[in-house]
C-alpha cells in the first residue's frame, strides 16, 4: 500500500486510493486518518496535509476522535488540510 501512497501525485485521494475495507476517521476536528487492515495487521495513517504519514493510534483516546460518517466528509476535511 505505501508504494501506492509514494507515488501519487495529486494531493486529494480518492477512494479508489485504498484497499477495501479501509477505514476513516477525523480526530479532534480536522485530523483525517486512515485505519488499513492487512490480514491481522492494522496500519494507521494521518493524511493532514494531502501526503500519507504513517500514523501510532496510541494517541488516539475516546472522545478525541471518531470514524468519518462518509468517505466525502473524510476527503473535505483532507481538502481543507491543503
Amino acid at each position: 500500500m505505501l508504494e501506492i501512497f509514494g507515488s501519487h501525485n495529486m494531493n486529494l485521494p480518492s477512494k479508489n486510493d485504498f484497499p477495501e475495507g479501509s477505514r476513516f476517521y477525523i480526530k479532534e476536528f480536522d485530523v483525517p486518518l486512515v485505519q488499513i487492515l492487512d490480514g491481522s495487521l492494522s496500519k494507521w495513517f494521518n493524511w493532514f496535509g494531502g501526503k500519507p504519514k504513517e500514523y501510532a493510534p496510541e494517541g488516539l483516546k475516546p472522545g478525541n476522535n471518531w470514524e468519518a460518517e462518509s468517505f466525502s466528509e473524510w476527503q473535505k476535511i483532507v481538502k481543507e488540510s491543503l
